[in-house]
């Protein structure tokens, strides 16, 4: 997938993304305004097509000002889910596959960047599955993920958003 954005005049951000789907046979193009549901289109297409089609993507996106977003813009942020032990249980990996997938989808449709699969890791002193992402706008990946926690049935409380640490 190649995804660029370019800063609007009133300071957001826009975001183009384009991708061939070798399942369906189809060239994907999804763009729209951070933060918001983007517009997505398709068009049948063959894989010795996609290339070609990516380089004229890349080329009109080029032209309009979008560029891969710059690491120096990007905020690092990191969804936790507290264990209650070492490991987590079958009720624990349920309500983190949950998480995962409905903040990965939520991010994605809207702009704000990948959600990176879920890791065991010590967070404050205990085990926590934490999922990391690099956004361009922090407010609206943390609204977007905690509206995408309150479409599962996943306790909201139990799940937080933060700053990633600088490593």
């Amino acid at each position: 997938m190649l995804t660029l954005n370019r800063r609007t005049d009133d300071a957001g951000w826009e975001y183009r993304e384009a991708w061939f789907d070798e399942e369906a046979g189809e060239f994907v193009v999804h763009h729209g305004t951070v933060g918001r549901n983007g517009t997505i289109s398709a068009e049948t297409a063959g894989a010795e097509q996609a290339e070609t089609l990516l380089e004229s993507f890349r080329a009109q996106c080029a032209a309009d000002g979008f560029v891969a977003p710059d690491p120096e813009e990007l905020i690092g942020l990191e969804v936790v889910y507290p264990l209650k032990g070492t490991t987590p249980g079958a009720a624990e990996e349920r309500n983190v596959t949950q998480v995962h997938t409905a903040a990965l989808t939520w991010l994605a449709w809207r702009g704000l960047g990948a959600l990176q699969d879920p890791v065991q890791t010590e967070r404050d002193g205990s085990q926590a599955m934490v999922m990391a992402l690099d956004t361009l706008h922090r407010r609206k990946a943390t609204e977007t993920v905690a509206a995408a926690v309150r479409s599962t049935d996943v306790q909201p409380t139990r799940v937080r958003v933060s700053r990633r640490s600088q490593d």
